[in-house]
């Protein structure tokens, strides 16, 4: 009897742990929008700077370009990241955005609804000297 009351404790936690894994919340439908307007609806929460102790391995190696969509939910979480292009032609793959942190956003003042974005992002790596 008191394995089975032991046993029905530990379903009975372990479901509860699992209903509480929270997936994206969308609050109406996603806008698409410029990087420029990006501070409109969510600007980026700099209070979790990540301080890295070196090249990260989804930085690509070399000079190039890559566009990309990023897709911010109504919590302010960045849910996903989708490539568009990379000059050189394989400079950065969509694995390499996968592998990528991350970000955490906060609703601008104007975005007191919370809309959930999808924005383009352009980004380039220069070698120096």
């Amino acid at each position: 009897m008191d394995k089975f009351i032991l046993l029905v404790i530990l379903l009975t936690v372990w479901l509860v742990g699992c209903s509480a894994t929270k997936g994206p919340t969308f609050i109406g439908e996603t806008v698409e929008i410029d990087s420029s307007e990006l501070s409109q609806y969510w600007k980026y929460d700099s209070s979790k700077v990540i301080m890295l102790s070196g090249r990260p391995d989804w930085l690509p190696k070399g000079a190039g370009k890559a566009s990309y969509f990023i897709t911010i939910d109504s919590n302010g979480t960045e849910v996903s990241k989708e490539l568009i292009n990379s000059i050189p032609d394989g400079w950065i793959t969509q694995k390499l955005l996968d592998k990528m942190p991350k970000q955490q956003y906060k609703p601008s003042e104007t975005n007191l609804n919370k809309i959930p974005v999808k924005v383009k992002i352009s980004s380039e790596v220069k070698r120096m000297g």
